[in-house]
């Protein structure tokens, strides 16, 4: 009986000590605001902690309020709250494995027509927030890798946007992230005007809408500031994209002593800060053209623009390539290199705002990929990616295209595809590829 009591006592002691710590401070408003406010009455606070990180609907049950691990609040709202210009196309209905009763179920993801305004409840103030746009098709799919283009063009304010990405979740759900803002009250009017889909990577189906997702992003999440929302009411305003360069830290380019190889096509340099070799090949050498096709215009520059005797200037194209054999004896011995292009872009060039995947052709039985940008991407385009441009101190630009052993052997064969998701690609102006040790 003793070691009963002592059990009890230990329990009780826990749940204040521990517990009870971990509840939202509002957490008596939010349980008489849910569906059935009795059942949280009578709990201990670690049983009312795993119910909220699990999720509360609210009384209407057109939202579902979570907790996190560190008290902090996530918040839902059913698609069912949204404005929809065509019914005949948008129909409510009920699904398995929703936290809502219905969900919308939109019939032409070209022609979304969909006006979101509301407004959240139980926001953490001071918070950084990403609003995900929670969707599934109705057709099952089996996905590659937790990342599918979709391109959703989307409005905000007078704004036209895109965002590239939606990240694959469970029971078939995905996320497509419109915005980061710092709410400064826990309520915040929120509105977007919804589009399109990408019909050539989404297919034709039809897609279950099921609301917007507004959830805390952690520091180590986050690379960049994020951008501000202006319509926004009660958020942080002075938030900026990550879209101007100038925000971006220079990369400062560390050579010791450079000589020139080869007919001025090849650069060789030694780090001064580690000993490692560094090397780049001009243009002319890593860049693929075909005998049938033009892919590129061959420009001269003088020295000071420079230092190959001549660039290309990428033509309107989905695809180009990059292929070359790179001679490891330029290169320090079994060492982990980053191989970056190096550009520039023009002042007519478009269709470099998108996401560029980039495929190792040696590597046929392997399907995965990477993709990079040409331009730098806003904070919901990032999905955590290395691969963003970044100016040098020599005026131009380079952004990481692939990596590589340089090993033991004669030369390390490289081989890539380049290609944009949609459109086409010109003015990219590529002036070589620099290998540097990682």
């Amino acid at each position: 009986m003793v070691v009963i009591k002592l059990r009890e006592a230990l329990e009780f002691q826990v749940d204040i000590e521990v517990w009870e710590a971990k509840r939202p401070k509002d957490y008596k408003e939010i349980i008489q605001l849910s569906k059935t406010p009795k059942i949280y009455s009578d709990v201990s606070n670690k049983v009312l902690c795993e119910m909220f990180s699990k999720g509360i609907l609210l009384q209407s049950g057109k939202a579902c309020l979570s907790v996190n691990d560190n008290g902090e609040t996530n918040e839902t709202v059913s698609a069912t709250m949204f404005s929809y210009e065509n019914n005949r196309l948008h129909k409510r209905i009920s699904i398995k494995k929703s936290r809502f009763q219905r969900v919308v179920k939109i019939m032409d993801i070209s022609n979304l027509k969909t006006r979101i305004k509301i407004r959240t409840q139980f926001l953490s103030p001071n918070l950084i927030y990403g609003a995900h746009l929670v969707f599934k098709f109705c057709d099952p799919r089996k996905f590659p890798c937790n990342l599918m283009y979709v391109n959703l063009k989307y409005q905000m304010g007078n704004e036209t946007l895109h965002s590239y990405f939606a990240t694959y979740g469970d029971d078939e759900w995905m996320m497509i992230e419109l915005c980061r803002f710092i709410p400064h009250k826990k309520d915040v009017v929120f509105e977007v005007l919804l589009e399109r889909l990408s019909r050539y990577y989404c297919g034709s189906g039809a897609i279950y809408l099921e609301g917007i997702h507004f959830r805390v992003i952690s520091d180590a999440i986050l690379k960049v500031k994020p951008e501000g929302y202006e319509k926004l009411k009660g958020v942080e305003r002075d938030l900026k994209s990550n879209s101007n360069s100038n925000s971006v830290q220079q990369m400062s380019v560390d050579y010791d002593v450079i000589t020139q190889l080869e007919d001025g096509e090849k650069l060789f340099s030694l780090s001064k800060a580690n000993g490692k070799k560094w090397h780049m090949l001009s243009a002319k050498m890593v860049l693929y053209e075909s005998s049938d096709v033009k892919c590129y215009n061959w420009k001269a520059l003088d020295e000071s623009e420079s230092r190959f005797q001549e660039v290309a200037e990428l033509l309107s194209h989905q695809v180009f390539r990059i292929k070359c054999k790179i001679e490891t004896q330029k290169l320090s011995a079994d060492t982990d290199y980053a191989c970056y292009l190096v550009f520039k872009l023009s002042q007519k060039c478009h269709g470099l705002q998108c996401p560029v995947k980039v495929r190792d052709v040696l590597l046929r039985k392997n399907k995965e990929f990477k993709f990079l940008y040409f331009r730098s991407p806003r904070a919901v385009n990032l999905h955590n990616i290395e691969r963003v441009p970044k100016p040098r101190e020599d005026g131009l630009m380079e952004v990481i295209v692939w990596e590589f052993n340089s090993g033991n052997n004669d030369h390390v064969p490289m081989s890539l595809k380049l290609g944009c998701y949609e459109g086409t690609m010109s003015g990219l102006m590529v002036y070589g590829i620099e290998f540097r040790p990682l």
